[in-house]
């Protein structure tokens, strides 16, 4: 169905092929507006329209429609609607139309994030003055539509997509742009035997990682089904990476490190002592480790999916007993030296706290990142009390499950 009014048209049934076009072409595009995505969330319902001007598309909203009980439904546009914000007319002949399909669809309220970066700067000036907000015209406008801002949140519980992520840019993915400390910890990885792999068959050890860290963080992410989903659903634009170490290896290593050490004909210095030392404690770790039955382990792993030239890491986790050989920036290095090869222009790697003093901030800015801190989330109650009703239920439920995960 196409309804006209003035100049503009609100198209309910878009053909995929001129969507992809437009999106290409836009800079608010993203990996969450795009039709595969949709296809990962398997128990929510999917819609597309657009609003078209002469002919040509102007804005456009991928729909993710959760059903609720008595046949409502919950509408978000997940890092959307993609459109020219400055364009008021358009924003308010959108946003109409917009709430009478929600209407007619009985959805009790809207979920949207635009994806608007409201600051940018590079983590290392974080303590510095970070300048005024600068959506917030868009805000002001959108208010006026009765879209409820929640608000500049800093914790990642506080909202449905993180509003402060770490992104680094191409010109950022080289060996000359990263620090001293990051190049030691990379060359650390390497020294010590920490092996990258990439690929399906690493599915398994990956949910392994990611397991331990539920555990280790007392939250809930994604079981190995849903990972696997997502690499069949992306295909050559999922990058799976894992690392490990094989214990029998490295220990004998230490071992021949050690003879050679305390073979040395003249007296050992302060470094070598350390070294000693810290060769000895390191044998006696894995010593234990090979005695509980270990012989290779999964030392940590990232999953991230390509979009165009944009590549975003949904899911990092790592075995905190093995922390001291730094295999996170190893993989996270060789995931950079990928992106820079396939021309990707930025790699987003995931939401961090708003503080960004956290150990996940701390780790990422350790690389020549930036911080872009997005515009926020927005509500629609369409229908204002079962909106309310449903906002209440679903933060009891996160409530619950995080009581679950930490009872485990």
């Amino acid at each position: 169905m196409i309804m006209i009014a003035d100049e503009f048209v609100f198209d309910e049934h878009p053909k995929p092929q001129e969507i992809e076009i437009f999106l290409e072409g836009h800079p608010q595009n993203n990996l969450l507006q795009h039709t595969c995505w949709s296809q990962v969330k398997e128990n929510w319902a999917m819609k597309q329209v657009v609003v078209r001007r002469g002919g040509t598309i102007r804005a456009y909203a991928m729909i993710l429609i959760r059903p609720l009980p008595l046949g409502l439904k919950l509408f978000y546009i997940p890092h959307g609607p993609i459109v020219n914000y400055q364009d008021e007319a358009l924003i308010r002949f959108f946003f109409t139309k917009l709430k009478k399909l929600a209407r007619r669809s009985h959805a009790v309220t809207i979920r949207f994030d635009p994806n608007l970066i409201d600051r940018t700067y590079p983590y290392a000036k974080r303590n510095e003055e970070r300048g005024d907000h600068q959506q917030g015209n868009v805000i002001q406008l959108l208010s006026t539509l009765k879209c409820k801002h929640k608000g500049y949140t800093l914790y990642l519980k506080e909202a449905t997509q993180p509003r402060f992520q770490a992104v680094m840019l191409q010109e950022n993915m080289s060996w000359e742009a990263l620090n001293a400390k990051t190049r030691r910890s990379i060359r650390h990885a390497e020294k010590c035997g920490v092996m990258i792999h990439e690929g399906e068959d690493q599915l398994n050890h990956f949910a392994e990682v990611m397991k331990l860290t539920e555990h280790r963080k007392k939250i809930h992410l994604r079981s190995a089904e849903y990972f696997k989903r997502l690499m069949s659903l992306y295909g050559e634009r999922a990058v799976l990476m894992t690392a490990s170490l094989n214990l029998k290896q490295r220990h004998r290593e230490i071992t021949e490190l050690l003879r050679e050490l305390q073979e040395k004909s003249h007296e050992l210095n302060k470094n070598e002592k350390e070294q000693i030392v810290n060769l000895n404690r390191e044998q006696e770790f894995l010593e234990e480790k090979m005695q509980e039955g270990a012989s290779e382990v999964t030392l940590c792993g990232l999953l991230a999916l390509i979009q165009d030239d944009q590549m975003e890491v949904l899911y990092a986790g790592t075995h905190s007993e093995y922390l001291t050989y730094r295999a996170p920036y190893l993989t996270h290095w060789k995931l950079f030296e990928k992106a820079q090869k396939m021309g990707i222009r930025r790699c987003n790697l995931g939401g961090v706290e708003g503080t960004l003093d956290d150990g996940l901030s701390v780790f990422k800015g350790n690389f020549p990142v930036q911080i872009e801190e997005m515009i926020g989330e927005f509500e629609i109650a369409v229908m204002p009390v079962l909106s309310l009703l449903t906002n209440q239920g679903i933060t009891w439920l996160k409530a619950v499950r995080r009581w679950k995960v930490k009872k485990c």
